[in-house]
């Protein structure tokens, strides 16, 4: 079998498409990779391009995206916060949280931002991630055959256990709603002239998202000139 590299952030689900890429999703697992016990080159944090260059085989990337990067945090949060710092926060609406949410996606956006894609034989993104299209489009490319009935099902079952709704005051949300906002008015964290910290001290759970909301707003951030 030829083998595989993937270059992916943690809870990218890097091990989905392994799997996939593999004949092995087994349909019932939702930390694919380590459940079904896949094996490919998982690279999470590229330390030098020569890791993808030298690689012989097929290099993949699966990259970030702002419309699903509340639930790329999600799945971070329970499948490697959890396992890897047992005693972290279970309260996944509390401060905490947020912050390990918030440096973990600015990160993920940090790196992709340097990476030169022509490394790779194939990009895919978070949310390609979820289209079965896509997937059994990367499937043809990779075998030059076309995925069974079968292994359809098994990657759309697998699908719909990581595809989790989010409550709209989750942490993982307040982050979306942050790198969103900010990024479509063309505001920067360093000029807030608001406090994320006071606003989860003071504000009812139930309140979070329109509370931080109401404070994404061009005269709540410094400017040019009196920043």
């Amino acid at each position: 079998m030829e083998s595989r590299l993937i270059h992916a952030d943690p809870g990218a689900r890097s091990g989905l498409v392994g799997a996939w890429l593999s004949n092995m999703l087994s349909g019932n697992s939702f930390d694919v990779g380590v459940q079904d016990g896949v094996d490919f080159l998982k690279i999470h944090h590229l330390l030098d391009e020569n890791q993808i260059k030298n690689f012989n085989g097929v290099k993949i990337r699966i990259r970030p995206t702002y419309t699903k990067i509340d639930l790329h945090c999600l799945l971070f949060l329970r499948k490697n916060v959890y396992t890897q710092i047992p005693n972290f926060t279970k309260d996944e609406y509390s401060l905490e949280t947020f912050t390990k949410l918030w440096e973990f996606a600015l990160q993920c956006f940090a790196e992709d931002l340097v990476l030169d894609n022509k490394l790779y034989d194939h990009i895919l993104t978070f949310d390609d991630t979820f289209c079965t299209e896509k997937l059994i489009d990367l499937y043809k490319k990779v075998h030059q055959k076309t995925p069974t009935n079968v292994q359809i099902n098994a990657l759309d079952t697998t699908n719909q256990l990581s595809n989790i709704a989010i409550d709209t005051n989750h942490s993982s949300a307040i982050v979306k709603l942050c790198l969103n906002k900010e990024k479509e008015l063309s505001l920067k964290e360093s000029k807030r002239f608001w406090s994320i910290v006071d606003v989860y001290k003071t504000t009812p759970v139930k309140q979070l998202y329109n509370t931080v909301l109401e404070k994404i707003k061009p005269e709540n951030y410094g400017t040019l000139l009196n920043a």
